[in-house]
């Protein structure tokens, strides 16, 4: 349970979805995330916030309880607003230099709802329009929001161009959402677009892909070494003998374990003490981190490939679905791929994977593929393929919105060390 402001602990947080996609602005740095959730019981719709919560302040009291720090890394929050907790000020809770509050499409220009946004403005929080498709009942929030949201999904330039246009003659910043392909984000770009959102941004041409480092190579090579049974620890530790920054970071990671007095400098001990498949996760983990560095957007692919490692991870332990590190495993290799800007065909070759975990990778088959469903679906706020899934393994819904928290605060731990 997670304990509120006022000491006593809340339920709110086991009752609703709660997940984040990133917002980048045109030198592809992340700005902001965007916070999906729906309430859980008896929800059926599949976007942001579903019809049973804009009757409900628990989704904003869930965020806030899990934390927006937790949530975000202390990055400026989108936070979904329903006309109800607009016009009942029920966004209060959240300090307004923390979020932009984002006008669900369901909310049109009326007098209150006007009204409410004058006030928001008046008392320092930013609005954002979202989903804007250009109806005139939307103009009486125009004078209020600073920015609006377009989907540009299957959109051509002669149909993106004259919307785009009103809104930049208004002095408004418009943000291009469902951005999918590179060729799109060109365009939104030329066309004055100056924050983007979508799938493009988890692709892997979008991720320039480089050669490796030396202690990258070495890291891929003693991941694969340490896959093969019939590979020996000396040979382990020889491998990782020849980077000397690679294996100072092994002995710290076995020192700083519960180890009692066992302390040791010596390589092949190491091996020997923390085992094959927690060396293993070590070092891709520190594989996956050092990549963060080639560009902004690898910096926010190697933080969105922790957080669903471990959120993965916490799934499985939770619901007893399937061997948890091989789950994480799986989650963290889908991600390496794009960062690799390679198929992950190609990877799963060239680190010699096989069992169930080749099987989840190349044909999304068995418990760490359905695991892996699951936590792409909670990402993109498919609420329906969740449930669907989360029956299917006998998981409880109610615990989903607190691991995912756990899992940022686990991977932003990671990247600052």
């Amino acid at each position: 349970m997670i304990p509120e402001r006022n000491g006593q602990t809340s339920s709110a947080v086991h009752d609703v979805f709660i997940a984040r996609q990133p917002i980048f602005d045109v030198s592809d740095q992340r700005v902001a995330y965007e916070l999906l959730y729906r309430e859980s019981r008896n929800a059926t719709t599949s976007g942001a916030v579903a019809t049973d919560v804009s009757h409900s302040d628990t989704a904003l009291h869930a965020v806030l309880s899990i934390g927006l720090d937790r949530l975000t890394n202390g990055a400026l929050a989108f936070v979904n607003l329903t006309r109800e907790h607009l016009t009942k000020d029920l966004y209060r809770i959240f300090e307004p230099s923390s979020v932009v509050l984002e006008l669900l499409e369901t909310i049109d220009g009326e007098a209150d709802v006007a009204d409410a946004c004058a006030r928001a403005v008046r008392d320092g929080y930013v609005l954002a329009l979202d989903d804007y498709d250009g109806r005139s009942s939307l103009d009486p929030l125009l004078p209020y929001v600073r920015i609006v949201k377009l989907d540009v999904l299957g959109k051509t330039a002669e149909e993106l161009r004259p919307q785009v246009r009103r809104l930049l003659d208004r002095g408004l910043t418009v943000l291009a959402e469902r951005v999918e392909t590179t060729e799109m984000h060109a365009l939104c770009m030329k066309l004055g677009c100056t924050m983007f959102q979508g799938y493009v941004f988890s692709r892997p041409e979008t991720m320039n892909p480089r050669a490796l480092t030396a202690d990258q190579e070495a890291m891929l090579q003693i991941v694969s070494l340490l896959g093969d049974p019939l590979e020996s620890d000396d040979r382990v530790a020889d491998a990782m003998r020849k980077y000397p920054s690679l294996s100072a970071a092994l002995l710290r990671t076995v020192n700083a374990a519960s180890f009692g007095a066992r302390m040791t400098d010596s390589i092949p001990h190491a091996v020997r003490l923390i085992g094959r498949d927690a060396l293993s996760r070590s070092v891709l983990v520190m594989l996956v981190t050092s990549m963060g560095s080639a560009s902004p957007i690898a910096g926010e692919t190697v933080a969105h490939a922790l957080v669903r490692a471990r959120f993965c991870e916490l799934l499985a332990l939770r619901s007893g679905y399937g061997d948890s590190s091989a789950t994480f495993l799986v989650a963290l290799l889908s991600h390496l791929g794009i960062l690799l800007g390679e198929p992950i065909e190609r990877l799963v070759t060239r680190m010699k994977l096989g069992g169930d975990v080749r099987h989840a990778l190349l044909h999304g088959t068995g418990a760490h593929a359905r695991i892996l469903t699951i936590a792409d679906a909670y990402e993109s706020g498919q609420w329906s393929v969740v449930d669907a899934n989360l029956q299917a393994i006998g998981a409880d819904i109610l615990d989903l919105a607190p691991l995912y928290g756990e899992a940022t605060v686990w991977a932003a731990e990671r990247l600052l060390g």
